[in-house]
């Protein structure tokens, strides 16, 4: 059955150029946002609110915080529960057999690329190529799932050998574009760290209205590109220097292929077991 997100104390929202983690050691998952030139980072913190002079009982929400077009060098994010934590350290929401072509619970954590899965679980070697900053978001207690699957792209495996030559392409399926994580306690305690200066947010519960944290690494340019899988081979390389990359197939209403949806999808690694081993 799908994730009950009302019963949280706060959701987390991750869209956009990220790696995923998770760190057994520190029982925790983490995030890292790649800072280019390109991709602009945003944190929203919003509070649930009753709308005035509305007949029922109807919720929106407010900001408690925006962060813009955050800088590219040192961000830190930590988000954890405090009190009475319905998780300790992580949880990985999975239900039964997946089928990325099939008919999968659209919460199901599996729907988030993996790495080595697309390498048949081959150890992944560090990446030779450029690195940019990270933005390390650190998040404690929470139970980590896909929150959004785009139904509207459908893309095919595109393997490309060490010189970059497409050696093959096989249907892959649908891709998640956005990470939740749920975390329940009596509170959960948001610390943003911007260079030398830092700030604390603490969310209170209330009972069947969770706080939101979306945090977005986006590029919004009109030139954007649909594949983030090379920003991704600069930080991870397989042992043959194949790579990957994800090809979208869609069609309007005339049948024809259309190129017009924004995307960008984060992905998650086996191996290294923090991204504080990605620099």
């Amino acid at each position: 059955m799908p994730v009950k997100e009302s019963s949280a104390t706060a959701l987390v929202r991750f869209t956009g150029l990220g790696i995923i983690c998770f760190n057994k050691d520190r029982g925790r998952g983490e995030i890292a946002a790649i800072r280019d030139n390109k991709h602009t980072l945003m944190i929203r913190i919003q509070q649930p609110v009753f709308q005035d002079g509305a007949d029922n009982d109807i919720v929106a929400y407010q900001d408690i915080a925006t962060y813009q077009k955050l800088p590219n060098d040192d961000v830190q994010i930590e988000i954890q529960a405090i009190g009475k934590p319905a998780i300790e350290g992580y949880e990985v929401y999975h239900t039964g057999n997946f089928d990325r072509l099939g008919e999968a619970d659209r919460n199901d954590f599996r729907w988030i690329v993996n790495m080595h899965t697309l390498h048949g679980d081959a150890k992944l070697n560090r990446g030779a190529g450029q690195k940019n900053p990270l933005a390390k978001i650190y998040i404690g207690n929470g139970l980590f799932y896909a929150h959004k699957l785009d139904q509207k792209l459908f893309f095919e495996k595109v393997e490309k050998n060490a010189n970059g030559l497409a050696m093959r392409r096989e249907v892959f399926g649908s891709v998640a574009e956005t990470v939740g994580v749920k975390i329940e306690g009596d509170e959960v305690r948001v610390a943003v760290r911007i260079g030398g200066q830092g700030e604390t947010h603490s969310l209170k519960r209330v009972a069947g209205l969770p706080y939101r944290i979306e945090i977005k690494n986006m590029d919004h340019s009109p030139t954007a590109v649909y594949s983030d899988m090379p920003d991704y081979y600069n930080y991870l390389s397989s042992p043959d220097g194949s790579q990957f990359d994800l090809s979208p197939i869609v069609e309007d209403e005339a049948g024809g292929a259309i190129n017009q949806q924004e995307f960008c999808h984060p992905i998650v690694v086996d191996d290294p077991p923090s991204i504080d081993d990605l620099e």
